[in-house]
């Protein structure tokens, strides 16, 4: 949530990198704080495939990502907030709307794949674009 998150910055930083966005979003050198389950969401929102390269990424979709990683962040503190006011560590997830094992459709009604070779699991749907 910090102010350097800028999207200047953000532009900048994944026009530089080749690897996909998911793993630009948990790299705690590149944004700190975004963990598996809440790329998986904030990828969701902003309608990016996790699979997708970092530097093909259109800049107006970079300006959606930022918009994405700032709104499911603040929701997600708020979620946490008002149902566990006592915790507010992130381990609380009953209310992700793809990252949930429980779940089998998207609340736009796509089916939710998981995918878990690179040793974590990532949830997505075909309603995620794909830049590659």
């Amino acid at each position: 949530m910090s102010d350097e998150l800028t999207i200047d910055y953000l532009k900048t930083q994944l026009a530089k990198k080749r690897i996909t966005i998911k793993k630009y979003l948990i790299d705690q050198q590149y944004v700190l704080g975004i963990g598996n389950a809440y790329a998986d969401e904030i990828l969701w929102d902003a309608r990016i495939s996790p699979f997708s390269v970092c530097n093909k990424i259109p800049a107006a979709k970079a300006a959606t990502l930022l918009k994405s990683i700032k709104q499911v962040l603040q929701d997600a503190e708020q979620k946490i907030l008002k149902n566990h006011p006592d915790i507010i560590n992130g381990e609380v997830r009953d209310f992700m709307r793809v990252h949930n094992s429980r779940l089998k459709q998207s609340p736009g009604g796509a089916e939710i794949q998981r995918d878990t070779s690179g040793g974590r699991k990532t949830y997505f749907t075909d309603e995620q674009e794909l830049f590659s």
